[in-house]
C-alpha cells in the first residue's frame, strides 16, 4: 500500500507537500487543476520500473507501446514555474502506515541528452537505514549509507537500474547491506507492479468477444480486458487465484445501482466467442445495447473484484455517465472492496454524491475516518495547491474550500430572489 506521496517541480506542482494516502483516497477539484498529474507520477514510475530496458532513467511513454502515461520529454514534465531545474519524486509504501513498516523512495532527476532524464540521486530507506546513489563527475554514481560519512565507492557501473534498483556491482560494495538493499529494490518494483489503472474513458463494449482462455490480473487502461475476466470466471472459477464469484459480485453491485438484475456470459454456438448479457426485469440485453453508464462503471466494479490483495487501483472519473444514486454507491463499493479484499483505491472524481455517501458511511461507523483521505486541488494562476479535507468520526468535513462543488447555495439564493421579483411584477401588472 502506498502511504505517502510528495512531488517537487513535477508538471504543475512546485511542491505538493506530504500527501497521506489511505486505503480509500479521493482527489477532488476543478478540471485542469492538477489532479491527473498526481496520478501520472505513479504511472510514470510504474512504466519505468517495469521497462524491459534496465538502463532507462524515466520512461516518459511511447504511444506505439500503448503505455499509460505519455508525457513527452523532460522539459514537458518539469514545472515551468518551479524554483529549480530538477524534479523530485518521493513516496512511501508498506503493509501498514506504521513508521516501522514503511519503506521510502526519493529520487531526483535533471535534464539529460535529447530530452531524456538523468538520475541525480536515489535514496531507498528501510528500518532507519538509507542507501544512496548520487551522480557525480565522469557520470559516476557514488554509493553510500546514510549512517556512514565515508562513501563505499564511485563508478559509472553503479548507476541504478530503472531509477529504482541498485545494480549487483553496487550491492556488492555494500557488503553485509547488499541483501537488504536488493530486497528493498525488489519490494519497490513489486509495489509499482501492483498498480491497476483505469482511465477516465472506458472502452465501449463489443457485441461479442473472443476469449484467449486466460484470466487477466488487470483490465487495461480502458477496461479493454473486461470480457476476458468475466468469461474466465465462468469457466475457471475453481482455479486458484480466480474469483469464481466474480459474476455474482458484479451482479450484486449492478443490482444495487439499479442498472441490471444480473450479468451472464453466453457462448455463441461451438465457437470461442461469447456475449455479455444483462438481465433486467426478466429480459436479457446485450451489453452493447444498454446505456453508456453501464459500460463505464462495469470495469470499475470488475477491477475491484479481480484484483489480488495488495493491488492499488487508480481510477479516474468512476462516476462517468452515472445517475446520482449509482455515483453514491461507488463509495460503498470502494469501502467494501478495500476492507474485504485488501485493495487500495486512489480515485480522481468530480462526484459530490460519491463524497457525500462516504461521509455518511463514516457517520454510520461503517468505515474508520483514518482509512479515508480526501483532498481538494485548487488552481490559482500557475500554481496548484492541495487542501486536505479532514473528516471527523461523525463524517463532517472540517474545512470546506470555497465553491467546493460550484455554488449551489448561491444558485438557490439567486433562484429564490428572481422568483420573488417576478411574482411581485406579475402581481403588480394584474
Amino acid at each position: 500500500m502506498f502511504t505517502k506521496l510528495r512531488l517537487h517541480n513535477f508538471k504543475i506542482w512546485k511542491d505538493t507537500g506530504d500527501i497521506s494516502l489511505a486505503p480509500v483516497t479521493l482527489l477532488l477539484g476543478a478540471n485542469s487543476s492538477g489532479k491527473s498529474s498526481l496520478i501520472q507520477s505513479f504511472l510514470l514510475l510504474r512504466q519505468t520500473a517495469l521497462s524491459p530496458d534496465a538502463g532507462v532513467t524515466l520512461n516518459f511513454g511511447n504511444s506505439d507501446a500503448h503505455e499509460s502515461a505519455q508525457l513527452g520529454q523532460f522539459r514537458d514534465v518539469l514545472c515551468k514555474h518551479g524554483d529549480d531545474r530538477e524534479i523530485e519524486i518521493e513516496f512511501r509504501w508498506g503493509e501498514t502506515t506504521e513508521p516501522k513498516d514503511t519503506n521510502i523512495y526519493v529520487a531526483a532527476f535533471k535534464a539529460g541528452k535529447g530530452g531524456s532524464a538523468k538520475l541525480k540521486s536515489l535514496r531507498l530507506e528501510k528500518d532507519g537505514e538509507s542507501y544512496w546513489a548520487i551522480h557525480g563527475t565522469h557520470d559516476a554514481y557514488t554509493i553510500k549509507l546514510g549512517s556512514e560519512r565515508i562513501k563505499r565507492g564511485a563508478s559509472p557501473q553503479y548507476k541504478p537500474e530503472r531509477s529504482v534498483m541498485f545494480p549487483p556491482s553496487a550491492r556488492k560494495i555494500l557488503e553485509e547491506h547488499g541483501e537488504s538493499v536488493e530486497e528493498l529494490g525488489l519490494s519497490l518494483i513489486n509495489e509499482l507492479s501492483r498498480i491497476s489503472y483505469l482511465g477516465p474513458i472506458r472502452k465501449i463494449p463489443q457485441r461479442d468477444y473472443g476469449w484467449s482462455g486466460n484470466m487477466p490480473v488487470t483490465l487495461g487502461d480502458q477496461g479493454e480486458r473486461i470480457a476476458d475476466a468475466l468469461i474466465a470466471s465462468k469457466y475457471h472459477g475453481d482455479d486458484p487465484g480466480v474469483n469464481g464469484d466474480l459474476l455474482r459480485d458484479v451482479s450484486k453491485w449492478l443490482k444495487k445501482m439499479e442498472l441490471a438484475d444480473n450479468i451472464k456470459i453466453k457462448r455463441l454456438g461451438s465457437s470461442a466467442r461469447h456475449e455479455i448479457l444483462l438481465e433486467y426485469n426478466g429480459e436479457a440485453t446485450n451489453l452493447r445495447d444498454v446505456g453508456v453508464g453501464v459500460s463505464q462503471v462495469l470495469p470499475v466494479i470488475t477491477a475491484a473484484y479481480i484484483a489480488p490483495a495488495g493491488t492499488i487501483i487508480i481510477v479516474e472519473e468512476p462516476e462517468s455517465h452515472l445517475h446520482p444514486l449509482s455515483q453514491a454507491l461507488l463509495a460503498e463499493l470502494f469501502v467494501e472492496a478495500s476492507a474485504e479484499r485488501g485493495v487500495q483505491f486512489i480515485v480522481e472524481t468530480h462526484s459530490e454524491h460519491l463524497l457525500r455517501r462516504l461521509q455518511t458511511l463514516v457517520a454510520k461507523d461503517e468505515v474508520d475516518p483514518h482509512n479515508v483521505d480526501m483532498y481538494f486541488v485548487v488552481r490559482e494562476g500557475v500554481d496548484a495547491t492541495l487542501q486536505p479535507l479532514g473528516i471527523d468520526e461523525y463524517g463532517r468535513i472540517k474545512i470546506w474550500p470555497p465553491h467546493f462543488f460550484g455554488d449551489i447555495t448561491g444558485e438557490v439564493r439567486e433562484q429564490a430572489k428572481l422568483a420573488i421579483e417576478r411574482k411581485i411584477r406579475e402581481e403588480g401588472a394584474s
